[in-house]
């Protein structure tokens, strides 16, 4: 890609959606005084799926569970000023609901929870892994493992995989996790320690300092997505063109058509849309191709509201893991946990977030048509607050939740983006880059801010290519 940065260049960027990643890229270009830039999102508003809304009973709700933990001092920095003093700090208190127990998070060194034939399978399957893992260091059987159900068998054993890591990532993922590879897993799934497990059993301790967001900060009030209103409004004036939906892109002659008629031009161009539509944009047959092949989930949230406070026994909970195929969710969020400006009085009334997840190959649902089981499935579980009024509901749908890290990704991530730079495409973001191990607030924010870097020729991109570098530590 040329750089923009040069007299001769027209330095016209476009970037197309206002969530973390094209606010990044846009706060990035104000920081280095580039001036010619617009940004065209096509909601009514900006965050993307970090957005958070409020609605005429007074309860404030976010598109899921969104952690403020970030791995570079930059967007540290960022985060403070743009709501200094803003911040709740909360420590991460998730649990495991199954087989009727409270199990808290991480599984792999609490099970002990568990009924005793359970606890005893997961046990052994760590001592027999441990055995195995012996013999073949002696015996040079050691074999590189090729998918992420390999993964967890090699990692956790049979017990904690037959129990948890199996049962809940076939929810999540909406796939069989022997089609996903392993290259994403990075510092998101913990290797077990046997005898860090071992003593936890012999104490009876519950053991839950592992984790990037052991600790979280979380906007005081607006929810999440206060941040990116506050980013937006710090951007000059008329760089963001809401409720403005791309409907072509024309790489040769480099520009982009609007729904309304409106024409761009640009000399760079920086995507955050799903990678699937924009092949379809610029409607070339091999990209058509090549990106329909990349797996997604659709995600259904459903946000709940009670006219009374949280339960004791959640008060202190900040998310649920539900692996049993009972339950229609596999994550719930006791939301107002997370601020009391989330509810209309946190004396009197609290609120929820349900995760249900579906295959992206499966039509979208009506969000509303879960209901009835979501909330048969809190009351079963216990974690339903009791109400004298009607549940007040807030549905809300992601047509695309999770880029799922098949076997096949990295091969046609290859493909497409070769293709796309030469066009003066950068395509980066949850889905535009589709790496879900770079996929968090704060990689978002900086896959923007080091697509500009490359662009205006200031530095050099690292998250989206090295994604394991960036998770490695602090940068």
């Amino acid at each position: 890609m040329r750089n923009c940065n040069t007299p001769k260049c027209p330095k016209r960027i476009v970037i197309i959606g206002a969530g973390p990643t094209g606010l990044g890229a846009a706060h990035r270009l104000t920081e280095l005084g580039h001036e010619n830039f617009v940004v065209y999102e096509r909601n009514s508003y900006v965050g993307g799926l970090s957005s958070s809304f409020y609605d005429e009973k007074g309860f404030t709700w976010d598109f899921a569970v969104h952690v403020a933990h970030s791995h570079y001092h930059y967007v540290d920095q960022l985060m403070d000023s743009l709501l200094p003093g803003g911040y709740f700090h909360h420590e991460r208190k998730s649990w495991i609901r199954d087989y009727d127990s409270w199990i808290p998070y991480p599984f792999q060194y609490n099970f002990r929870h568990l009924p005793p034939q359970h606890c005893d399978e997961c046990l052994n399957g760590l001592l027999q892994l441990r055995m195995q893992t012996d013999v073949e260091k002696h015996t040079a059987k050691a074999h590189s493992i090729q998918n992420f159900k390999e993964w967890m068998l090699q990692g956790f054993g049979e017990g904690i995989t037959r129990h948890f890591m199996l049962p809940y990532n076939l929810k999540n993922w909406s796939i069989d996790p022997a089609l996903m590879g392993v290259q994403w897993l990075g510092d998101r799934v913990p290797v077990v320690d046997v005898e860090r497990v071992q003593r936890n059993l012999r104490e009876n301790r519950d053991d839950v300092e592992w984790g990037p967001n052991h600790v979280f900060q979380f906007p005081k009030r607006g929810g999440t997505g206060s941040i990116w209103r506050e980013m937006a409004a710090r951007l000059p004036e008329n760089r963001i063109t809401l409720s403005s939906e791309v409907v072509s892109v024309d790489g040769k002659s480099r520009k982009v058509q609007l729904a309304d008629g409106t024409v761009d031009e640009y000399d760079c161009l920086i995507s955050t849309a799903p990678l699937p539509r924009l092949a379809q944009w610029l409607a070339i047959p091999s990209l058509m191709v090549t990106a329909s092949k990349l797996k997604y989930t659709h995600v259904y949230v459903m946000g709940l509201g009670f006219d009374s406070p949280m339960p004791k026994h959640l008060a202190e909970k900040t998310w649920i893991y539900c692996p049993g195929t009972r339950d229609v969710f596999y994550r719930v969020t006791p939301f107002s946990n997370f601020s009391p400006h989330h509810v209309p009085d946190i004396n009197g009334s609290s609120s929820f977030l349900c995760e249900i997840s579906r295959a992206g190959t499966e039509p979208l649902q009506n969000p509303g048509d879960f209901l009835s089981r979501v909330l048969q499935d809190m009351n079963r579980m216990g974690v339903m607050p009791e109400s004298e009024h009607e549940v007040h509901t807030y549905p809300m749908t992601a047509e695309f939740g999770y880029p799922i890290p098949t076997l096949d990704r990295d091969d046609i991530l290859a493909e497409l983006m070769a293709q796309l730079e030469p066009l003066g495409i950068i395509s980066r973001g949850r889905f535009g880059g589709w790496k879900y191990e770079v996929a968090n607030m704060d990689h978002s924010i900086m896959q923007g801010v080091e697509a500009v870097n490359r662009i205006l020729g200031v530095g050099e991109e690292c998250t989206w290519p090295n994604p394991s570098r960036v998770n490695a530590g602090k940068s």
